[in-house]
């Protein structure tokens, strides 16, 4: 009886060892497959709309320390009126300070440039205005320079396929060929020029860019959103050398602390990435659903943000990783030039995950998990040694985390 009984119970754990490593999934990281080059991750700020971020809130948004989100990127407005562009300065000379990028986009040139003489209601920029259009989106440029708040890149247009009551401008693929074909040259070459910033990231706007040779010599970004759409992959693009901008988009208005739809803003971002995109901005910095809440703490979408921003820093290059180990488990990775390594896993299972990792063509020590959940903000969450180039790690149900080499 005892030998039977002793029998029973060494079945029974070699049982629940095969039902673990059955539940263990495998990850291969590959440090030499190389994809996207990180450009940053972002906000917009709109004084002149809404109330500017005070000096703490932006410090909040842009700085690096505990508790800071670590945005890179600030997308801004330029005003069709030059007499209100003094309202971007104090938060672009901060975010500037932090070492972030500024991205500028119009929404409309001034209103005697267009067809219907009104900032708002869609209207065309009008042809001969078109070098005047490109003194206005220069002097932007060289206003916020001597602001201290330098732009690195310039967006042609907000939207080019929308045409709201409030302000916009209608522009075809042919418009911005022709545009760039006549004004091109007159662009400071030191900036990313950035276009065409479609609703959804439609290529009707952005293929005739990249199929004229004059036009395509200009621009250095093609930018788009998001709204209606989930990140896609763009091979002309990347064929003809263009980096790949996520410019504005925001999940739902919906309270930004409510967990079940703030993890989708950690799908998105994995979705982003996964598409080849070097940017990822958020709509509004801070909003009842930004990534601060309208009292300019953080939120949950905003510590989300933070799982990749602060970690995946201007950059950093992503690299071969698998990535969707099991249902609903979603892993990207990332180096810098020193071999540093970040991997972030977005679990949407109610469950741990055991993930093993196997590291290919380059070699860490030790990796340090920080984790955001319903319970969590960008927690310290332990460390694991690396030996012969493997570790395993769990991963927390309905939970963002990054593992950070030392």
């Amino acid at each position: 009886m005892e030998i039977k009984k002793l029998l029973g119970i060494s079945a029974a754990l070699l049982l629940s060892s095969i039902s673990l490593n059955t539940l263990a999934a495998n990850v291969t990281v590959n440090f030499n497959t190389q994809y996207q080059e990180i450009d940053g991750f972002g906000g917009m700020n709109a004084p002149g709309w809404i109330n500017d971020l005070t000096p703490a809130q932006a410090t909040k948004a842009f700085g690096t320390a505990n508790g800071e989100m670590g945005l890179s990127i600030m997308r801004m407005r330029i005003d069709p009126d030059s007499t209100n562009w003094y309202m971007q300065v104090p938060t672009a000379q901060i975010a500037h300070s932090y070492g972030a990028k500024l991205l500028a986009t119009p929404w409309s040139p001034p209103a005697y440039m267009k067809d219907n003489n009104d900032v708002n209601n869609g209207g065309k920029l009008e042809t001969a205005h078109y070098w005047g259009y490109t003194d206005h989106l220069m002097n932007f440029t060289n206003y916020m320079a001597g602001e201290g708040a330098p732009i690195y890149a310039l967006s042609l247009q907000n939207e080019p396929d929308w045409h709201p009551n409030y302000e916009s401008c209608d522009w075809s693929g042919a418009d911005f060929v022709t545009y760039l074909n006549d004004q091109g040259w007159r662009l400071d070459p030191a900036l990313k020029i950035v276009a065409p910033e479609s609703l959804g990231f439609t290529t009707a706007y952005s293929d005739p860019i990249l199929n004229d040779p004059v036009a395509n010599s200009y621009v250095d970004i093609i930018g788009g959103h998001l709204y209606g759409v989930t990140p896609t992959n763009y091979p002309l693009a990347l064929q003809k050398g263009k980096k790949l901008w996520m410019t504005e988009h925001y999940t739902n208005n919906e309270d930004a602390n409510d967990w079940n739809e703030a993890i989708d803003v950690g799908l998105e971002l994995h979705q982003s990435m996964v598409a080849n995109y070097s940017a990822y901005i958020w709509w509004y910095i801070r909003r009842g659903y930004g990534l601060l809440t309208e009292d300019g703490n953080v939120s949950k979408r905003g510590y989300i943000m933070s799982q990749f921003s602060k970690f995946i820093r201007p950059g950093y290059t992503r690299i071969g990783a698998t990535e969707l180990p099991e249902s609903n488990v979603y892993v990207t990775a990332y180096k810098n030039n020193s071999g540093k390594l970040v991997i972030v896993v977005v679990n949407k299972s109610g469950s741990h995950k055991q993930l093993n990792f196997t590291l290919q063509n380059g070699t860490v020590s030790s990796m340090t998990k920080y984790s955001t959940s319903a319970s969590m903000n960008v927690d310290y969450r332990g460390n694991y040694t690396v030996n012969n180039n493997q570790f395993s790690v769990y991963a927390d149900p309905w939970a963002v985390q990054t593992f950070v080499s030392d």
